[in-house]
């Protein structure tokens, strides 16, 4: 037996900006400095990081995008973005520690660790 849980930052309004898949994605425009390139490393569809990034930009600025081609165009991650980034690490390595804590609990209950 394990815990799971899923993290993701949202709005006052409940409406979801960050999780999983969004710090996926901007890691990778931080590394590559591109949509385009960060979509490639990802594996995700041009689309999807695409609206991903609208709807954060919607809730904050989180990305700056420049227009260009190949040689002029690029993104980057507003600074508000980075710490935005920085905090969710955080607490999701916190949430993992307490859960960790519980799991070694959960064990001192498991009858056969090999039936489960």
């Amino acid at each position: 037996m394990r815990f799971n849980f899923k993290l993701w930052v949202e709005t006052d309004e409940g409406k979801p900006i960050l999780g999983k898949g969004g710090i996926e994605i901007l890691r990778a425009i931080k590394k590559t400095g591109s949509l385009t390139n960060a979509c490639k490393e990802t594996g995700m569809s041009y689309k999807f990081a695409w609206e991903y990034v609208k709807r954060i930009d919607t809730a904050m600025e989180g990305v700056s995008m420049r227009k260009g081609g190949r040689n002029a165009g690029g993104s980057s991650l507003t600074p508000e973005m980075e710490e935005l980034m920085k905090i969710y690490e955080e607490a999701r390595q916190e949430v993992e520690e307490v859960l960790k804590k519980y799991e070694n609990k959960l064990k001192t209950i498991r009858k056969d660790p090999q039936s489960i």
